[in-house]
């Protein structure tokens, strides 16, 4: 199914201007569309040259959706704020040993929702850290801003004192984590003509740790339905570094919309449910509307206008935040401390009032069980503030992998015996590695063949409860075939579980995201093919685990819902287990 795309998410997506967006459609360069709503735009297919999209459109975010941890992998976070950060990176596999915030509220918040978490009320300044030298794996934190000081001849360390990031810094020094990651706003990058950031990563080599070229991720290219923009700082000890590499997580494949945030759909599987607000007082409620869809102040009358804007009306600049209405099928601007300032206007799309806290928490993609401590005004200024949740889960994902190889690369640190055996190339024959070409190097033909890979099986008679069975995802666009139970081939991702027992797996079952398992095929025969085998756009050298497949049966009457986590779950499950359920 194509993915529509209007010309402001194009915009949002390349970092141009809507009139830019608007005139690659009228001029051709760009095939200019209607979709079925009416509405001008673009399809996704027909902009492969934009880096954005192609990004979107050959992402593998349903296989990085599955990464999980090898083990426990332990955090600190700092300046925690309402938990959008610690709740994503927990998400994502992450044990929380110390959350640090200095707002009451939000720490409440942080309490309420996952007692369990150490959440350290109070001021960085008095907390020592020296206690969980060597303990923890991973911190992380978004610190604010304030100005440096340039006195220094340097430009490091010394020169962030009495800021924040200072005492950021002296967490890490104090902790000594594998890896750390700092998040900030996109100005950062040019902040002080670019002197900030030079000093931070002075600052950082110091620490004794190797930071990987900053980025700034749009928040819109991962199931976010927000423009919000976060730059992300990751550095990793040094005595790390050398031996990994940290891969940015790939984007979602469509740009979500308050449409999405607000009903049932692939964000959420109810609409949203009512919850306190702010409202407007009548004065400001009749102007606003007037407010088309979509609109700002230069939507009213002109008198209506000079009279809203005051003084503001005869000034330079777009001042498109005053008056503003989101609009339904577009992500929401960025969400402030207050949905209702004059300067910053969030008013619902379709009805003239401010966006409630619920409607605000799911655009910032917090689940509706997450439940805000204070008053209105509390609540909102808690959820403006919070990175992303789905943000946070996507970054979490990739850190988390990155922890999965550090941990094969140092076996000594690693809980896993397979990680050891990996590491020294004694990987027993059970096993299957990482490194698909060195699989495709031993094994040039197949990995395992059933022996009875021709029998066709009939009835549960038939069925062999004692067999192995592996569950994996199938993503969207592989699902048709087995749909129609006519599948043959699966492909894996491009780091499977070293822990799948090749040599023991018999059955498969493919799962459907939002459904579950429903069908029972058998393994054929296990090889190294390619991802092109099953989709010819890829690249023939694409190398993946694949399987030869053969539907058995429909073993249960309708989706059986399940929770896939295939590293720990369904690594060594036999059919029987299946059964059980």
């Amino acid at each position: 199914m194509a993915i529509f795309l209007s010309a402001m998410n194009l915009a949002d997506l390349t970092g141009t201007s809507l009139a830019t967006t608007q005139k690659w459609g009228e001029n051709g360069v760009y095939p200019y569309r209607r979709n079925e709503n009416g509405k001008m735009g673009f399809y996704m297919e027909d902009l492969l040259d934009i880096e954005p999209v192609r990004q979107m459109l050959q992402s593998n975010w349903e296989e990085e959706e599955h990464v999980v941890p090898l083990r426990d992998f332990t955090s600190v976070e700092l300046f925690a704020g309402a938990g959008g950060l610690a709740l994503g990176m927990h998400m994502a596999g992450f044990r929380h040993v110390l959350l640090n915030e200095m707002d009451a509220m939000a720490c409440r918040t942080l309490k309420r929702n996952h007692p369990e978490w150490n959440v350290l009320e109070g001021d960085i300044h008095q907390i020592d850290f020296t206690p969980l030298c060597g303990q923890v794996d991973f911190l992380s934190g978004g610190f604010p801003c304030q100005a440096f000081s340039y006195a220094g001849k340097k430009g490091g360390l010394n020169d962030t004192r009495g800021t924040l990031f200072f005492e950021m810094a002296r967490a890490i020094r104090e902790i000594q984590p594998k890896v750390f990651m700092g998040e900030n706003v996109k100005g950062l990058l040019s902040h002080d003509n670019g002197h900030t950031l030079e000093v931070i990563r002075n600052a950082i080599a110091e620490l004794g740790y190797t930071l990987v070229e900053p980025r700034v991720l749009k928040a819109i290219m991962y199931q976010v339905p927000q423009k919000r923009e976060r730059l992300i700082l990751i550095a990793i000890r040094n005595d790390l570094a050398g031996r990994v590499q940290f891969h940015w997580p790939d984007p979602y494949r469509r740009v979500m919309t308050l449409r999405d945030a607000f009903f049932h759909g692939d964000l959420f599987d109810h609409d949203v449910p009512p919850s306190d607000g702010q409202t407007y007082p009548a004065k400001k409620a009749r102007v606003m509307a007037m407010v088309p869809e979509g609109g700002d102040w230069r939507d009213l009358p002109v008198e209506e206008q000079k009279n809203y804007m005051g003084g503001s009306f005869y000034l330079g600049g777009g001042k498109t935040g005053m008056a503003r209405r989101l609009s339904m099928d577009e992500p929401s601007l960025t969400l402030t401390c207050a949905p209702a300032q004059k300067q910053t206007e969030r008013c619902h799309p379709t009805e003239t009032r401010p966006l409630t806290v619920r409607e605000y928490a799911r655009i910032q993609t917090f689940p509706d069980d997450w439940l805000f401590e204070g008053t209105i005004a509390d609540q909102y200024k808690q959820i403006g503030n919070a990175v992303p949740v789905n943000l946070a889960y996507a970054i979490g994902r990739s850190l988390i992998r990155l922890f999965n190889d550090i941990d094969a690369g140092n076996p000594e640190e690693s809980h896993f015996e397979e990680a050891n055996h990996i590491a020294h190339g004694m990987l027993p024959p059970e096993l299957f590695p990482i490194d698909l070409t060195n699989v495709r190097d031993n094994y040039p033909e197949q990995i395992i063949q059933n022996a009875d890979g021709r029998k066709r099986v009939l009835g549960n008679n038939d069925l062999d409860d004692s067999k192995n069975v592996l569950v994996s995802l199938v993503t969207n666009e592989n699902l048709d075939p087995f749909n129609r139970k006519k599948a043959n081939l699966y492909y894996t991702g491009k780091k499977f579980p070293s822990t799948v027992k090749l040599n023991k797996l018999y059955y498969f079952m493919p799962y459907t995201k939002g459904k579950g398992i429903r069908d029972l095929y058998l393994i054929k025969v296990a090889r190294v093919g390619t991802k092109h085998e099953v989709r010819q756009e890829c690249d023939e050298n694409d190398f993946r685990l694949v399987f030869e497949l053969k539907f058995v049966k429909q073993l249960f009457d309708d989706y059986k819902p399940i929770k896939l986590q295939i590293w720990h779950t369904f690594t060594d499950t036999n059919l029987r287990a299946i059964l059980a359920m």
